[in-house]
């Protein structure tokens, strides 16, 4: 005597694998969206992921654009405050922006009094300190990508499981049996890869940015840090 399905796995097989394969429906000629419906569940899931990852892409596309970084107003508000020698005044004006060039200069100017070197070696861990804080944000996007993955090898195996325990329980099975569970089972595969593909890649195009980003705005933090110490040493 055949073994029906176990109740777990009919639990799951919520995508339309038994259906499909009872009903004999035909495959050829489906839409994209059909094929997404009949992921079940999981579908949804790595559409959701999909949308998630482009908003995040998109805040840390913004965050490292060079006007949230460096704004041009306040490069040339601290060189004109630092030329007059009015460090009180810079560090106020660097605080005040919250952005990152603003914390390097701040970091910078903390230690006038200890000279040059250490002032430029406090720019330098402000700037690796910064750089940390802003890759962290950028790695969420790898971490949603391995998240992705995993639910796209749920999505799949849960899918191929149901599959193979319709197929059991069918008196002549087809090779169409097998391929239309199978091919509903894969779309999940597919789908999940291209979300986990769009994730990475965003990920490895926007940590090389932020490298670049955080070098730029090392060298400006540090033109103006020497631009106040020279000050401070002729007066």
């Amino acid at each position: 005597m055949t073994r029906p399905p176990l109740p777990f796995l009919a639990a799951l097989a919520w995508m339309p694998a038994e259906n499909s394969l009872q009903t004999q429906a035909p495959v050829y000629g489906r839409s994209l969206f059909e094929l997404w419906l009949s992921s079940g569940f999981v579908g949804p899931l790595l559409a959701l992921g999909g949308c998630i990852a482009v908003v995040l892409a998109l805040r840390r596309w913004l965050e490292l654009r060079p006007d949230r970084l460096a704004p041009k107003a306040l490069q040339q508000s601290l060189e004109a405050t630092l030329h007059r020698g009015d460090v009180e005044a810079g560090l106020e004006a660097a605080t005040g922006s919250r952005t990152v060039l603003g914390e390097l200069v701040v970091a910078g100017l903390l230690l006038r009094r200890a000279g040059l070197d250490d002032m430029l070696s406090n720019v330098e861990r402000a700037s690796t300190r910064e750089a940390l804080r802003l890759g962290n944000r950028v790695a969420n996007l790898a971490r949603l990508g391995g998240v992705v993955l995993l639910v796209d090898l749920f999505g799949t195996t849960a899918g191929l499981m149901s599959t193979l325990q319709v197929i059991e329980i069918l008196k002549e099975p087809t090779v169409s049996d097998f391929v239309r569970g199978i091919l509903e089972a894969l779309v999940c595969a597919a789908l999940g890869l291209v979300v986990a593909l769009f994730c990475f890649v965003a990920f490895f195009w926007l940590d090389a940015r932020l490298t670049q980003r955080c070098l730029e705005v090392r060298d400006i933090a540090e033109e103006l840090v020497r631009e106040a110490a020279e000050k401070a040493h002729l007066d």
